[in-house]
């Protein structure tokens, strides 16, 4: 019963986070597209420049963040959440109360990373799913709309 009441504890958690997630890659979001209107000062072009990109990168880790809370949610309610996705054993609580949307327990990330590091693993998939995206938004070709 306790690992019952942890998980809806956490789920309010991811629900939380990603509400908040949400509401701060709304603004970010707004001020990647802001310019300094009318400036002809160089200096400030390109203060407005690094700030833009600063946000932009701080959008996509957010991004991903609440990539990985919405699969956590998912996982949830089908009930694969708190599974270890390497060797599905329960993932402690203590980890997913750090980590809740952790997918793998502490001994499968290890060897997940160890593998990394040597390079036997060096499949970035996160990666690969942000170029397969790409791919299918670029499926469409200017003759393909009929534009008169």
């Amino acid at each position: 019963m306790a690992r019952k009441d942890a998980l809806k504890r956490l789920y309010n958690q991811l629900v939380n986070q990603r509400d908040a997630l949400r509401t701060s890659l709304l603004s970010e979001i707004g001020l990647t597209g802001e310019t300094a209107a009318g400036t002809s000062d160089p200096i400030d072009a390109a203060y407005d420049d690094s700030e833009r990109e600063l946000n932009s990168q701080l959008a996509a880790l957010e991004s991903r963040e609440l990539s990985r809370i919405e699969s956590a949610l998912t996982a949830l309610r089908e009930g694969r959440y708190g599974r270890c996705e390497g060797c599905e054993k329960p993932i402690p609580i203590a980890r997913l109360q750090v980590l809740p949307y952790t997918s793998c327990c502490v001994n499968c990330q290890r060897t997940m990373e160890g593998r990394r590091r040597a390079g036997r693993d060096t499949a970035d998939w996160e990666s690969a799913w942000e170029h397969q995206a790409r791919q299918h938004d670029q499926e469409l070709t200017v003759r393909q709309l009929d534009m008169e």
